[in-house]
């Protein structure tokens, strides 16, 4: 009896997705599949397109067992620490044999070889990473660029690897599992049909991006079915019609101009893990931009790319500083098993983890209680974010605060 982990974000939840979880059952002989999720706000820095309930709905019904909420302060992150808390929580329930991620490459070897160099970062491939970056390149270009010199002439490791997405996120979890110790295999299914970034629907599989360019110019089109399961175009139509959604960035231009003009800019600094002048930068576009399109494109480079921006903003929008939001990453941090939904397999499994896990189980927010500063803060910034989140709605009988005390876990 296998029990994989998957870590996503069903962004919406599509094809692919449904077609991940069938091939971690099928190729690992998995018999339970716990996805650990994305909140309300995802990693590249932008609000989920539908709650967090909704797509935990569609997750169970497209083949997941248990959904189990990732906090902000990670899931709002790069992709070093959005690993990291997942891998973290995932490991710590105690019933997770293995963790299954997409990726373009769809062999684990040369990941599992690449995150050890990262981890043991020799000093030939360090002063390659610092010479790229001297140069103006971002920190992930560097390291693709390094990895490029490093492994000249190596015919199962070069560059490219770095380059895409999922090839990232997967030595990022492999990394975190090697730091943690963790017991956990990683296993890794080759993406098919579609490019991560791909922003048109062609086929039945699609990548997210595209689904959410589809649904945010054509609605509920025949094309933007072809995409989804039939359950997901359900749901997802079901909270459209109730005006839940689908939610953009652009919904909180108001509120985040309103805050960057109104902070300095020495407290603008306070969210960000840099200190090169940056922050006049972002001071000046907040002054002159009327929406968060306009303020991202003032304010990105080729150093500060569009998702540094998202998540900086997002982290301005929840008032979560980088000094503290750093902090999370560290071993032995807490945190707890936030539970989105469930059906009887899953509830089976959380009868396992009220065993085996050293985090408290949450099924009820109201009846959670905690005398660990650190897990508070953490609950509290999960807590905010839906707030911030629900005032996107049309529907103004959603804009109220409150949502995470009232609302149970979806049960299939």
């Amino acid at each position: 009896m296998k029990t994989l982990g998957i870590i996503s974000e069903y962004n919406p939840f599509h094809n692919g997705h449904k077609y991940h979880i069938q091939a971690a059952r099928d190729e690992f002989d998995a018999d339970s599949i716990v996805s650990i999720m994305s909140g309300s706000f995802v990693q590249r820095g932008e609000a989920a397109i539908f709650d967090k309930w909704c797509r935990a709905e569609m997750a169970l019904r497209g083949g997941a067992d248990l959904v189990i909420e990732l906090p902000f302060v990670y899931s709002c992150q790069p992709a070093e620490i959005f690993s990291f808390g997942a891998i973290n929580i995932l490991n710590n329930l105690g019933i997770i044999d293995g963790i299954c991620f997409g990726s373009e490459l769809g062999s684990s070897d040369a990941l599992i070889e690449i995150a050890k160099l990262l981890i043991d970062e020799p000093a030939e491939f360090s002063q390659l990473v610092k010479l790229y970056l001297s140069k103006g390149n971002t920190y992930p270009k560097s390291i693709s660029l390094a990895l490029g010199d490093y492994y000249k002439g190596n015919e199962t490791i070069n560059a490219d690897i770095w380059e895409n997405p999922n090839n990232v996120l997967g030595i990022e979890y492999i990394k975190s599992i090697i730091m943690l110790r963790s017991p956990m295999l990683p296993y890794t299914i080759k993406r098919v049909s579609n490019q991560h970034n791909d922003v048109v629907i062609t086929q039945p599989i699609a990548s997210a991006t595209a689904v959410r360019q589809e649904l945010k110019g054509f609605g509920m089109s025949d094309t933007l079915k072809m995409a989804l399961p039939s359950t997901s175009y359900d749901v997802i139509k079901s909270n459209i019609e109730a005006g839940k959604g689908p939610i953009l960035l652009d919904a909180y231009s108001d509120m985040l101009l309103y805050r960057l003009r109104t902070m300095t800019v020495e407290q603008i600094g306070e969210y960000m893990s840099i200190n090169e002048g940056l922050e006049y930068r972002i001071k000046k576009a907040a002054a002159k931009s009327t929406c968060i399109d306009e303020l991202i494109d003032a304010i990105k480079t080729k150093r500060y790319t569009r998702a540094f921006i998202q998540r900086l903003l997002c982290h301005v929008l929840i008032d979560v500083k980088w000094a503290e939001s750093y902090s999370f990453k560290q071993a032995g941090t807490p945190s707890y098993c936030r539970v989105l939904g469930f059906n009887d397999k899953g509830k089976q499994l959380l009868k396992k983890i009220n065993d085996t896990s050293e985090y408290p189980v949450i099924n009820k927010v109201a009846a959670f209680k905690s005398e660990d500063p650190t897990l508070n803060k953490i609950f509290k910034y999960d807590l905010m974010s839906t707030d911030i989140y629900n005032l996107a709605y049309t529907n103004k009988s959603y804009k109220r605060a409150g949502e995470d005390y009232i609302k149970s876990p979806v049960y299939i």
